[in-house]
């Protein structure tokens, strides 16, 4: 990821925004994006840390040594820290045209927006098959969205802090703005008539998905150039949105 800002922030927004979870941590540890405040470890952390390789840590987060149920106390809600957790900053958000202009190549590029989605394990899940199946960035949307947490940074495994993404409050605006940009715009939707093999997707490809709930809204799907469907089951009524979303990322991948 390019750097959107080296230097520390005068006040701490998010003095008690931690990470957990070996992969998730390492991830930030290595995004020069990230402003990072504390680093704390149990012995077996601290010893698998030693061993990364091309990796170091800079003096200032020289980790501190705690036991395992020491860490736990760092948080009001029981996790799997696998004893290592990070203070940090949350990600600084751009504004969309920024965005593209920093993150998005202007020939070829893929971008998943996700629309209302409120479940931190989907959005983490989304990010993970995101960064391993070549989507280049992702959108989130401002209103009824969880936003960034330690959840989703876990269930992501380190992909929250290596694809690009911002957060925008008017959909709307979003896939005006990404259109303008030669971006073409496809919604994911069961009830459409196309299938997704029917699709010539181009070089710029937006990709909207839909919440858990109720799918891709109206109002959002009218702005769409086109919307396609997965295959499955006709007794099943849909896939999970995370289910959705690596399949089709696989498919665009292997365009």
């Amino acid at each position: 990821m390019k750097n959107r800002s080296k230097n520390k922030s005068k006040s701490r927004k998010n003095q008690d925004h931690w990470i957990y979870g070996y992969h998730a941590v390492i991830a930030a540890l290595k995004n020069e994006n990230r402003i990072k405040y504390r680093l704390v470890v149990d012995e077996g952390a601290k010893k698998k840390l030693d061993k990364e390789p091309d990796f170091f840590l800079p003096k200032a987060l020289t980790p501190a040594i705690k036991e395992k149920n020491e860490i736990e106390k760092l948080f009001d809600h029981k996790v799997n820290h696998q004893g290592i957790a990070l203070n940090v900053e949350k990600l600084p958000q751009l504004k969309l045209q920024d965005f593209i202009n920093d993150f998005l190549n202007t020939e070829k590029s893929t971008v998943a927006i996700l629309d209302q989605l409120e479940d931190s394990q989907n959005v983490g899940a989304i990010f993970r098959s995101a960064y391993g199946l070549g989507i280049d960035a992702l959108i989130l949307t401002d209103s009824k969205s969880v936003s960034e947490n330690d959840f989703i940074a876990k269930t992501a495994a380190g992909g929250l802090d290596k694809i690009p993404f911002t957060t925008v409050t008017n959909i709307s605006s979003a896939i005006k703005i990404l259109q303008e940009n030669q971006f073409w715009v496809y919604g994911l939707d069961g009830s459409s008539d196309k299938m997704i093999n029917q699709i010539d997707f181009p070089k710029k490809t937006a990709l909207v998905l839909g919440s858990e709930a109720d799918g891709m809204r109206n109002i959002t799907k009218n702005l769409c150039d086109e919307v396609f469907k997965i295959g499955i089951n006709k007794n099943l009524e849909s896939l999970n949105v995370s289910n959705a979303a690596a399949i089709t990322f696989f498919y665009l991948n292997t365009k």
